[in-house]
């Protein structure tokens, strides 16, 4: 199959790393003209064969009718719209952690995201945090389970008085 990924940050060069070992051809429609992922995760991208990239380009539309067919792009810089034969998208953009609210609340990093230890403790005793929006968290539903399963037994203990 020829997928894909839109988006430039880490995760979606992840993404398009991990498709490449399935997928014929991975594009990775990105709206600048360079990505913003890691230098590392670039490194790794750039040097796959399977993964093409659609630079200063952004997504109109998703063609198809029961499953994916394409994808129309325009290029940011011309206008030009072109239409991508695909059988799949996978959307990577956007991963501002929804924190604002905990903000005076809690600690967060310079992303935005909440700052806990092994045990989804935060900054403020009694306060925990699990999933996407804690810090490094592998924005997986596996280690977002299993955060939620850390966090509520740390509630548990901490609402029965143990440390």
């Amino acid at each position: 199959m020829e997928v894909a990924v839109i988006g430039g940050g880490d995760t979606a060069v992840t993404d398009a790393l991990e498709l490449a070992e399935h997928a014929r051809i991975v594009n990775v429609i990105h709206r600048r003209d360079q990505l913003r992922a890691s230098e590392v995760n670039q490194r790794q991208a750039f040097t796959q064969p399977k993964i093409k990239f659609i630079w200063d380009s952004v997504v109109t539309a998703i063609e198809g009718q029961d499953k994916v067919s394409s994808v129309k792009i325009r290029n940011v810089i011309t206008s030009q719209i072109t239409d991508v034969p695909l059988s799949g998208v996978f959307v990577a953009i956007g991963l501002i952690p929804n924190s604002a609210t905990f903000s005076n609340v809690v600690k967060l990093d310079e992303n935005g995201n909440v700052v806990t230890d092994e045990l989804m403790c935060t900054s403020i005793p009694g306060v925990f945090a699990a999933g996407d929006i804690r810090r490094n968290s592998a924005r997986q539903v596996a280690t977002a389970v299993g955060d939620g399963a850390t966090a509520a037994k740390s509630a548990f203990r901490f609402v029965r008085g143990h440390d």
